[in-house]
């Protein structure tokens, strides 16, 4: 697994300052077999330290575990970008990239909000995340946050619709489809700057076929022609969007304006691909693709279970993030080895490859790579070793329900003629406990 990885992980960790001091944990591929079994495994620290010391790595407490995983999170970001940008230097670029950007939010444990989000880019033409970027919740989505080439074709959603990010595309020369809504992004009806008025021109529409027609979006980096296209939605449709309109106000209190309600009859995209090369109705089955980034984000969170965060730290709550990352990019890697040996699964349409399945099958191999066997006899002759994993520290306040159960058991064994009351008192005592 580690030859799948394309940096010098002695180095990195040396750089990075997360290998130091190699006590207990001496190398860093050690270190990474580490942060892989806190983050894919699922396990608490304690775990964690109770198996670095069953498969003989080190002998580590909880607090010491806590420590690498911390000093890792700046190491785990390095090896992220080196791998994704190695990616992109050696794979066999078609003339045009297709990218899909995209974010998914993050909860720490007992939160009801937005704590981390994670920003996505994904390859549709190998079938691979391209760029990755971990921020805190107000970290906004914008395709700043991206790089671009010429020959890239990026597709984003409304969140997208912003002109510093979209300048920031424009200005590489790279093209872009990005949906937007009937007040998200103002644009311009000619160069001089007269403002366009979009629900007229939608109202204006056909609603048999898309509508098309030039506007100037101003960006911080110059002024930029777009191409407009829009087509009416089906009844079925423009009701379903009214009714989510309606939902997302009422729960925040408010009623929906009337030209919102009247702008959710039509789906609305900007671009700058050639109207000689892509039609309006080739514009918008191009951003139909977008879902592929959606089910990417499905796996990232049903297979690896990115949103299984169970830390409150910053810097531990990263190092786990990064390390569920760095598993789905060795998924993605395993995912092209096959793509390169069995070119025609990818290509067929009557029997295509589950990408899904893949992932399942390279998550199960990775977590067994990285855990190891450890036998029956092993765990049971280590037991009396791994009392301080498996055992509670002396606590001060309430203990657990099975300190109490064997507490009031131990009360039964006093004399006969008190034996009824003290049951009765302990089974009171525990009842009161349990609730």
């Amino acid at each position: 697994m580690v030859e799948l990885l394309p940096a010098d992980l002695e180095e990195s960790a040396r750089t990075t300052q997360a290998l130091q001091r190699r006590r207990e944990v001496r190398s860093a591929k050690d270190l990474l077999r580490l942060v892989l079994a806190y983050a894919l495994c699922d396990w608490s620290l304690r775990l964690v330290g109770a198996w670095v010391l069953l498969i003989g790595l080190g002998n580590l407490s909880d607090v010491a575990v806590l420590k690498r995983l911390r000093a890792a999170r700046k190491w785990l970001g390095q090896l992220l970008a080196t791998w994704l940008v190695s990616c992109h230097l050696t794979a066999n670029l078609p003339d045009v990239r297709l990218r899909i950007v995209d974010a998914t939010t993050i909860s720490q444990p007992g939160s009801q909000g937005t704590d981390w989000r994670v920003h996505l880019s994904f390859n549709v033409g190998q079938l691979c995340l391209d760029g990755i970027e971990v921020t805190d919740g107000s970290g906004g989505e914008t395709l700043a946050r991206f790089s671009f080439q010429a020959e890239d074709i990026t597709i984003a959603d409304r969140g997208y619709a912003l002109r510093p990010g979209m300048g920031s595309a424009l200005v590489t020369g790279s093209r872009l489809v990005v949906r937007i809504g009937w007040r998200t992004l103002p644009l311009w009806d000619d160069e001089v700057g007269t403002r366009l008025d979009l629900l007229a021109w939608l109202r204006s529409i056909p609603a048999t076929h898309p509508a098309q027609r030039e506007v100037w979006l101003q960006t911080p980096e110059g002024l930029y022609p777009l191409r407009l296209v829009a087509c009416r939605l089906s009844d079925q449709a423009a009701e379903a969007a009214r009714r989510h309109i309606r939902r997302c106000a009422s729960r925040k209190g408010r009623m929906p304006k009337p030209k919102t309600l009247e702008a959710a009859a039509y789906f609305m995209v900007v671009t700058n691909l050639a109207a000689e090369i892509w039609s309006a109705e080739q514009v918008l089955a191009l951003y139909r693709i977008r879902w592929q980034v959606e089910l990417a984000i499905k796996r990232l969170k049903g297979i690896w279970q990115l949103d299984h965060l169970r830390a409150k730290g910053p810097d531990l709550a990263q190092t786990y993030l990064l390390g569920k990352l760095l598993g789905a990019l060795l998924g993605d890697a395993l995912t092209g080895k096959v793509r390169e040996g069995l070119p025609e699964w990818f290509g067929e349409t009557l029997r295509p490859v589950s990408l899904w399945r893949l992932q399942c099958l390279w998550s199960g191999w990775v977590r067994r790579a990285v855990a190891g066997w450890i036998s029956l006899g092993a765990i049971l002759k280590s037991l009396p070793r791994l009392q301080r994993y498996l055992r509670d520290s002396p606590r001060k306040k309430r203990g657990q329900q099975l300190a109490y159960a064997l507490d009031w058991l131990q009360r039964l064994n006093g004399t006969a003629e008190q034996e009824v009351s003290l049951t009765m008192k302990a089974f009171t005592e525990y009842e009161m406990v349990l609730s």
